[in-house]
């Protein structure tokens, strides 16, 4: 069985961590562990009275016997880097800053596949693009490009005709 002896100044230290203002609620039940157990509570006790499993209290208690107070706080997590760097997303920037052209993010995906040979998903282009707040413009789906204008000015005489209703001599 695990027991916690702490000396006057650790409780010190306890107490002034476990005050804290900004503390992570884990860390205040890890603390609350370490106070319980030196009281004399069992495992299985602090277990109950904290709703965790027996086995993560018997964790935190060895962590603090091997390490002290640092033992228990949570480990960074670094998760993995992306291969879109900083280098690719200033050349991004630059692509929709020089104006020549309209890009959409899948023009800017096939772009960075081709330069630079990271292949990455229409979506995670988007919440890129919007987590570094990079704006670029959607394409339009219009098709005024092909109009005849001649025809255009026709059609609409024909139209506002037919919406002032017949005319006097029809």
């Amino acid at each position: 069985m695990y027991r916690i002896h702490l000396r006057e100044q650790q409780q010190q230290e306890l107490h002034q961590r476990a005050h804290q203002p900004i503390i992570t609620p884990r860390l205040r039940d890890r603390l609350e562990i370490i106070r319980l157990s030196d009281k004399g509570w069992s495992a299985p006790q602090i277990a109950v009275h904290l709703d965790q499993h027996k086995q993560t209290v018997r964790y935190w208690v060895k962590a603090f016997l091997a390490g002290g107070f640092d033992a228990l706080t949570d480990k960074p997590h670094t998760g993995k880097k992306s291969a879109i760097t900083p280098d690719i997303l200033a050349a991004v920037q630059e692509w929709l800053v020089a104006g020549d052209r309209t890009w959409n993010a899948r023009q800017i995906a096939v772009e960075v596949t081709a330069q630079y040979g990271v292949v990455r998903s229409l979506d995670h282009w988007q919440r890129v693009l919007r987590g570094q707040r990079l704006t670029y413009k959607r394409t339009r789906r219009s098709l005024r490009h092909k109009q005849d204008p001649v025809q255009v000015a026709r059609k609409t005489a024909e139209l506002d005709a037919l919406k002032r209703g017949p005319t006097a001599g029809n």
